[in-house]
């Protein structure tokens, strides 16, 4: 006998189909019937095919960022209106400019589409794929319908509404609104952009009267599930439903037919039924065994597909085509997750849908790519955070084999509302109608850190589990077939309230070493809840560091936006997680960074935990990940960001430049590896389990050429890189080694590299012979300081500075210094200091408010001698509150007499 399902929690799979064409679940390709011409109009991508008729409406709008009067109105004049074409948002620049906020509120599109003879008899729907996130769709100016929510796709009947004549267009218009609104799903504590438009791809699709159902929550219409899968053999089942809306009863015959990989045909399923004029009726069919089936994994993403013909007689009336994918799989408190009867850790990636320079307007080909991305480090796993993302993100994942959570955004706090709620489930109904038929998804995630952000309301915790257990319990009806997910912070209300019991699986987010706590800390947490809660099923779903590629720490401290602290945490979390087996899965947060607009720090507007950089370049880290789990040999030289560095050696002083010693990291899967600079061997090292290794680099002063090599069987793998390395005088005051300019990052402990490639040094104390300050406390600002890229060099600083001084060599010299005023709130007058240089006042109280305002650059440029020995001394002199100061570069003019 077959082999069932495994008791406890486990699937059978579903999957896709292996067509040679790209569509949406619902729209069917068919091979009875000619394609017709595109229709008249604007269109593109058009595909006829068989019954049903599908035509992109992505070109050719007009786009107005204003609550316009009237503008539903066919002979509205919209000439002055901007021409854009989908996707499109309105919040691509205004959510990265140094202005507070972003635009929320009201933007419309209009359309003007003819149609022709084609669409004679036809029904026709317009469906969008996503805009966000009130929408309200009208028709030569009939309103036709409103969505609530940004991030799945609806669909409107618009046939009492168009004209067939040629010679009179029809005008879409859509109003689209992005205000805020504590009903509708995310929460405004979201940490992530609510970019406003519509920027997904919009259909219009024509079918006959009878057809397979276009409006169950903007679904397939048909829904695939599989009772029975083992290596031996499988069953499908097809459910769906059909709509006979024309005025006369119809007897009709619907036939299901399995297609393997390869296309060919492998089990037919058929129904016949009478449907009422302007009624619906049910059909559901299981197949026979189908033997030796191939399964869908990550390693070998077989997909079969479905293919449902609706006839009347032997006319055909509809079709469409489902992807379908055999597998099953299990989470275990003790031994993890399983996948087709083995165990199989899930380690994946987390990923928000916008790009720099594009918001959430990205293109099928660049969302898709995101994906191969991830596949490429070896990952298994997604995590679409957090909310349903664009169907070829779906179509992608079956491809490729990724292993997909998918989430609806409540997120961080709830409404209390009735509203609330039912948004709430609506959004998760169509999530999981719309995506059913992916074999790629397993956890649907209804909850999302939702303790973050407590309420002070009565009650807002028991309100907070009432809505959980009702979004649970739709979630389990909807789709018995796959599994339930809350993620959380760290917090143990989850645990006390209750909150933590009511999914099937429970996830945390875990930041020890980041925001909180110490790198070790991690596993004695998640050990701590494995002993308490031992028949629970964990999952880690966030864990993550920024990094700025220009910010670089020879001694790295927690959130210091280094990219070696960065590379320090993941090397320690993947160690930590990937010792313990009780974890059924783990993913890093985030794949790629993603637009904040109201973050200030290292890079303002940007989270910056990706592997990959907003534009999707990889930062070094990224190769530990494609090192740890990736199949192919890896060589990397994890220094990419850091090309260009600088330092001293003070073991020999007055000798002039020598050799400086600095770390310098190999991310490899191979069993050793030898590392070279400049043609010289510093000897061979095994990265071992840990897939790193580390070499103590001695940088010379110029260019530096590191080779790294290692072999696989008889595979010779080599990886080069080149550093430009500055030799810096451990005495200023040293002849041998010709001092030419010192650029001091002041009151941090990191390098800054700066446009231009100027490296400005971690700050120090004073030295008698050396350079420092004296006096004062580092402090930072987390604020985004504004007119400047270089936030990284300005937002650290030195509080109730002293004094700063240079023991140079006599002669004339430049000293830049850079201020910013650190407190947002602070008035013109609050602080006044003067500076003065080896004595004399060359700046005379200083008003960085009254100057420039508050989180802005303010620069002064002196000329100083030095003379008799004595070097540089820079005292400031306080009138009025603290001195401070963010930055300091002095340049050697010219040698004194």
């Amino acid at each position: 006998m077959p082999k069932r399902n495994p008791p406890g929690i486990v699937s059978g799979c579903i999957a896709h189909a292996l067509l040679l064409i790209a569509c949406l679940l619902f729209l069917p390709i068919d091979s009875f019937s000619q394609a017709s011409p595109p229709a008249q109009g604007n269109a593109r991508r058009a595909s006829d095919v068989g019954q049903r008729l599908r035509l992109s409406l992505n070109e050719d709008w007009k786009f107005s960022p204003a609550d316009t009067k009237d503008a539903q109105r066919p002979l509205f004049d919209d000439a002055r209106w901007a021409a854009v074409k989908l996707p499109h948002t309105w919040n691509v620049e205004d959510t990265q400019d140094d202005l507070p906020g972003y635009r929320l509120g009201v933007g419309w599109y209009r359309k003007k589409l003819s149609l022709d003879g084609r669409f004679l008899n036809k029904k026709v729907f317009l469906y969008f794929e996503g805009a966000h996130q009130v929408t309200e769709v009208f028709v030569n100016g009939n309103f036709v319908g409103q969505h609530k929510g940004g991030y799945t796709a609806f669909v409107f009947d618009i046939s009492p509404y168009v004209s067939l004549d040629p010679k009179r267009p029809n005008l879409i218009a859509v109003k689209v609104d992005n205000s805020l609104n504590p009903n509708i799903p995310p929460s405004p504590a979201a940490d992530f952009n609510l970019y406003g438009g519509i920027y997904r791809d919009v259909w219009l699709v024509a079918t006959e009267p009878v057809h397979v159902s276009v409006t169950d929550y903007a679904s397939a219409g048909v829904y695939l599930e599989t009772p029975a899968v083992s290596n031996e053999s499988a069953t499908v089942k097809v459910r769906g439903h059909l709509l006979n809306e024309s005025a006369e009863p119809r007897t009709l015959r619907v036939v299901n037919t399995v297609l393997d990989p390869q296309g060919r045909r492998v089990s037919v399923m058929e129904t016949q039924l009478t449907v009422g004029a302007k009624q619906g009726a049910d059909f559901a069919e299981t197949s026979k065994p189908i033997y030796q089936p191939q399964l869908w994994s990550p390693e070998s993403p077989a997909l079969y597909s479905v293919r449902t013909l609706v006839y009347e007689g032997e006319r055909p009336l509809d079709s469409v085509v489902n992807p379908l994918g055999f597998r099953w799989f299990a989470f275990d408190a003790e031994s993890g997750f399983s996948l087709n009867g083995r165990p199989y850790k899930l380690r994946g990636a987390n990923r928000h849908q916008d790009y720099a320079k594009m918001g959430n307007a990205v293109p099928d080909e660049l969302q898709v790519k995101d994906l191969q991305l991830i596949k490429e480090l070896g990952l298994n796993c997604v995590l679409l955070a957090h909310y349903p993302q664009d169907p070829a993100i779906l179509e992608e994942a079956d491809r490729l084999g990724l292993i997909v959570w998918e989430e609806i955004p409540v997120i961080r706090q709830i409404s209390t509302t009735q509203e609330f709620a039912d948004n709430s489930k609506r959004m998760l109904t169509e999530m999981i109608r719309q995506h059913y038929n992916h074999p790629s998804i397993i956890m649907w995630c209804y909850m999302n850190e939702i303790f973050l952000r407590l309420s002070n309301e009565a009650d807002y915790v028991p309100k907070v589990v009432a809505l959980a257990k009702e979004l649970d319990e739709l979630a389990r009806r909807e789709d018995p077939g796959r599994v339930t997910v809350i993620s959380a912070n760290r917090n143990d209300l989850y645990n006390s309230s209750g909150l933590a019991d009511i999914p099937q699986v429970f996830a945390w987010h875990m930041y020890f070493g980041w925001y909180y706590g110490t790198l070790p800390e991690l596993g004695r947490f998640l050990d701590e809840q494995h002993q308490r809660f031992p028949r629970r099923k964990i999952f880690v779903s966030e864990y993550g560091a920024d990094s700025d590629s220009r910010v670089h720490s020879l001694n790295p401290t927690p959130a210091d936006y280094s990219t070696e602290w960065a590379q320090q945490y993941h090397q320690s979390y993947l160690q930590q997680l990937e010792a313990r087996p009780y974890l059924n899965g783990i993913a890093v947060w985030n794949g790629f960074d993603f637009g904040s607009e109201a973050r200030g720090e290292s890079f303002p507007h940007v989270n910056k935990k990706g592997l990959y950089t907003f534009d999707r370049h990889p930062k070094d880290v990224a190769y530990l990940y494609q090192a740890s789990f990736s199949a192919k040999p890896v060589l990397r030289i994890a220094t990419r960001e850091w090309s260009r560095r600088t330092g001293t050696n003070r073991t020999r002083v007055g000798v002039g430049p020598q050799a400086v010693k600095q770390p310098v990291a190999v991310y490899s899967n191979l069993p050793s590896v030898e590392l070279f600079n400049n043609g010289k061997s510093l000897g061979v090292k095994q990265p071992g389990a840990a897939r790193v290794a580390v070499w103590e680099v001695p940088f010379t002063d110029g260019d530096n050429l590191l080779e790294a090599r290692g072999q696989l069987g008889r595979q010779q793998l080599t990886d080069r890189f080149e550093v430009k390395f500055a030799y810096r005088p451990a005495r200023l005051s040293d002849v041998n080694a010709a001092f030419t300019q010192l650029a001091v990052n002041v009151g941090s402990k990191s390098q800054f590299v700066d446009a231009s490639g100027v490296v400005w040094e971690a700050d120090q104390a004073y030295e008698p012979g050396d350079w420092g300050f004296l006096g004062g406390t580092p402090d930072q600002t987390a604020a985004n300081i504004l007119a400047t890229e270089d936030d990284p060099l300005l937002r650290s600083f030195m509080r109730a500075i002293q004094r700063y001084r240079f023991d140079v060599v006599d002669g004339n010299y430049e000293v830049e210094l850079r201020f910013v005023e650190p407190v947002g709130e602070a008035r013109p007058g609050g602080r006044l200091f003067s500076i003065a240089a080896n004595g004399q006042v060359l700046v005379k109280d200083l008003d960085l408010n009254k100057e420039a305002g508050a989180l802005r650059p303010v620069t002064r440029t002196l000329h100083v001698s030095a003379s008799a020995g004595r070097g540089i001394e820079l005292r400031f002199q306080v009138t009025k509150g603290e001195a401070v100061l963010s930055a300091i570069r002095i340049r050697r003019l010219s040698a004194g007499r």
